[in-house]
């Protein structure tokens, strides 16, 4: 099937690109207290290596899905104004606005992976160091195996970070996929083909079942870490909700079918679950350190400033010795 210029109909109305356009500037910034929080604090420990793999892969899914059901609107930009093109185009703007600001969240998870979870001291490497006489010569073989240990401590590589880099090869390998198989079919069987819909109806529903899978292990590993780690409360709090409008601004877009918008309501709705769990864990640690604050304070100023706090008990055996010591002044005093 061609491109048929009178298949492109009229603009979107100027209600629903206003809450694209919106959502668009929303969802960018949603994303950045998540980043911001994982470039100040210089670690991204915290966050499940698997909900980066799942939302990652999902976002990728989500971008080749909407581009290939509203590959009209691209071409029909051909034919229309630039403020028609604009605003019909939004839609694909949205989404993959979402899909890469994920895609920084994943570069920034592997750029400030934490050092001290990425390697483990290989067994027996320290026994090796200290073996041999107790010559010179063995010293100095000693010595210089030193360095060859140390490096075989840092190749030892542990299980958390080898999943880090098994889901950083994963994302590339599906990224690589889409790019490959969309073009193809675009380019042999037409973007209006049957087997191009239905490949993108099937990267609809891979992004659906990410998205239903893809929190359950973040929400896992922050309910037995009980922390918020380097999670984004603000992030979460915009996104729940904008999440919602979000699937709706898709659902109401012309050529688009439920596969398009149900992971992003998916998405929206266990995000949700993860925010109350943060929540409670947040104002659980802000409470704990409410109370280490006040008690602090109280301890302190039982002490005089530059002195040292008196063992427990010590203050009974010096009041002894000084009464016996008057005593023994008083003794020694002549009599009258």
């Amino acid at each position: 099937m061609l491109f048929d210029p009178t298949l492109c109909g009229e603009a979107p109305s100027s209600q629903n690109t206003v809450l694209t356009a919106l959502l668009c500037i929303g969802t960018f910034l949603s994303y950045l207290p998540q980043h911001i929080k994982i470039l100040r604090r210089r670690s991204s420990d915290g966050l499940s290596p698997y909900f980066i793999l799942l939302g990652t892969v999902g976002a990728g899914s989500n971008i080749t899905n909407i581009i290939l059901l509203q590959f009209i609107a691209l071409q029909c930009c051909t034919v229309q104004s630039l403020g028609v093109c604009v605003a019909g185009l939004l839609g694909i703007l949205q989404v993959c606005i979402q899909g890469a600001m994920f895609y920084v969240t994943f570069v920034l998870y592997m750029i400030f992976f934490p050092e001290q979870n990425k390697y483990e001291q290989l067994a027996g490497s320290e026994q090796g160091s200290g073996s041999g006489g107790s010559s010179d010569d063995n010293n100095n073989n000693s010595d210089e195996q030193r360095p060859l240990l140390g490096s075989a401590y840092r190749r030892a590589a542990t299980v958390e970070w080898q999943t880090a880099l098994w889901v950083a090869a994963a994302v590339s390998v599906h990224g690589i996929v889409c790019l490959v198989m969309s073009t193809l079919l675009v380019a042999v069987v037409g973007p209006y083909a049957a087997p191009t819909r239905t490949w993108a109806s099937l990267l609809g529903l891979f992004s659906l079942c990410l998205t239903c899978m893809q929190f359950f292990p973040q929400i896992i590993k922050t309910w037995r870490a009980g922390t918020v780690g380097a999670l984004s409360i603000p992030m979460m709090l915009m996104q729940t909700p904008g999440g919602f409008l979000f699937a709706y601004s898709i659902a109401i877009r012309p050529g688009v079918n439920w596969s398009s918008w149900i992971s992003t309501f998916m998405a929206a709705t266990l995000q949700g679950v993860l925010l109350a769990i943060c929540l409670v864990f947040d104002a659980q640690e802000k409470q704990q350190e409410g109370a280490r604050s006040l008690g602090e304070p109280a301890a302190e100023s039982e002490v005089p400033e530059g002195s040292e706090p008196e063992p427990l008990g010590s203050s009974a055996p010096a009041a002894t010795e000084s009464a016996e010591s008057r005593t023994a002044q008083v003794e020694s005093s002549p009599q009258p």
